[in-house]
């Protein structure tokens, strides 16, 4: 970008100071969108194990086909976003991810619903962490922190949406159409963001310009860098144990937990994994602010895992819970679970900016492999403690049987708290080597 550009571009900033807000705004809402049809499907479980006439285990196994190919893109998606147009990308990404929900509602059978969720988790890959550079992009880097918490604010505003009302919506249309209507919508966000979005970055700092000199590293060069800095493992472990229980109960298995462990129908249960959901919209950039504020990244991620323990063992085990009470107790948990959000601006500031992107899709990376496993993982437990029961050919299993699979959560949890005391603290400040 010579002088010329960056003038032009500098006096659309001072004639439209909401430019860069519309441009992170539709990475958000893509961010946003795909959690609509990521977390729908826990809404119809025994639905969807009648359709396709599957255990526990192949269900879990459905559900983490969205998380695979997300996990495996994380690292080619960090270095893209570094050297390539964000504007295509996310263009492109938008649409598959859409075109991925359609398959999945009109799939008539197993595979070509796991082949749906293939391609909605491929194309969402590319969601979080091509806002996160926009963001890095058109922004100044004291904001990041909050920014951060705002776009995974919108994301989990979505998956509240997607939780909870629109249960309702699934009740009256069916799944199928639901996933049409959803798929409809990110298609129409993908040709939004091809009209608006633009990759020109706002020089904020000298440092930039150095910055924009140096050469691109190839993405085996961006890669090992980020491996070979032992902080980027010590936080993506953090973020990984935090974010797991989130992953695999609010994602999946917490609707069906709530009817069978506390006798809920499935509007109330899925109403309340939303309220997880609808904690972390809230929490996401208060949490966000606060670190940003206070300078410090460690006592808010600390807090957060501490919270976090404590609330999800008290929704899962609390007996005769009122549903006012688990309402609460889950909006705690999601308010609490905001650290992970933390986690994501302290992996831009533990790495040099220019594996900014790359550092950042390996934390994304590792917030999702854990919950990827832990989907499953719970089906499995399920599935050791079933006694045969069925009805309409459907397994049927204890509330002991679902109380034993998700104590896998607080214990994981308490993982993520020690592990809280190995990360260093950045105090806010960007790495500019």
């Amino acid at each position: 970008m010579d002088m010329t550009d960056v003038t032009v571009v500098e006096q659309s900033k001072s004639r439209h100071w909401f430019y860069p807000w519309i441009i992170w705004g539709l990475g958000a809402t893509f961010f946003f969108s795909e959690y609509l049809g990521r977390v729908a499907p826990g809404v119809v479980v025994p639905e969807l194990s009648q359709e396709f006439h599957v255990s526990a285990l192949m269900l879990g196994a459905l559900s983490s086909m969205f998380l695979w190919p997300y996990i495996i893109m994380q690292m080619p998606v960090g270095m893209l976003v570094d050297r390539y147009s964000s504007r295509i990308l996310l263009c492109v990404m938008a649409a598959i991810t859409g075109l991925g929900c359609i398959t999945f509602a009109i799939s008539p059978g197993l595979f070509v619903a796991q082949l749906g969720r293939f391609l909605m988790g491929f194309g969402a890959s590319f969601a979080f962490v091509g806002a996160l550079k926009l963001a890095t992009m058109w922004f100044s880097p004291r904001r990041f922190g909050l920014l951060a918490g705002f776009t995974q604010a919108l994301g989990m505003l979505g998956a509240a949406i997607g939780a909870g009302p629109l249960s309702v919506v699934v009740v009256g249309l069916g799944w199928r159409n639901t996933m049409w209507l959803i798929g409809g919508f990110l298609i129409f966000i993908a040709l939004l963001i091809g009209l608006i979005v633009r990759d020109n970055a706002i020089t904020h700092h000298a440092e930039h310009s150095s910055l924009e000199k140096q050469p691109h590293l190839s993405f085996w060069q961006a890669f090992s860098r980020v491996l070979k800095n032992p902080q980027s493992w010590l936080n993506g472990i953090y973020v990984g144990l935090i974010y797991a229980p989130t992953g695999a109960f609010a994602e999946f298995w917490g609707t069906t937990y709530i009817q069978h462990n506390n006798g809920f129908d499935k509007i109330h249960a899925a109403e309340a994994v939303s309220c997880i959901f609808l904690g972390w919209a809230i929490g996401g950039p208060l949490v966000g602010l606060l670190s940003d504020r206070i300078e410090r990244r460690k006592p808010v991620m600390y807090g957060s895992a501490f919270f976090s323990l404590i609330t999800m063992t008290a929704a899962l085990y609390w007996p005769n819970v009122s549903l006012p009470m688990l309402f609460l107790l889950m909006f705690l948990y999601g308010l609490a679970n905001t650290g992970v959000g933390v986690s994501y601006a302290l992996a831009g500031e533990i790495n040099e900016r220019r594996v900014s992107g790359t550092s950042l899709a390996f934390a994304n990376m590792a917030s999702i492999i854990i919950a990827a496993a832990f989907q499953p993982l719970i089906g499995w437990f399920l599935d050791l403690q079933w006694d045969g029961a069925n009805v309409g050919g459907v397994p049927v299993y204890s509330v002991e049987a679902y109380r034993y699979a998700v104590l896998a959560l607080p214990i994981c949890l308490g993982l993520g708290l020690i592990s809280t005391y190995f990360v260093k603290e950045t105090y806010c400040k960007l790495n500019w080597k």
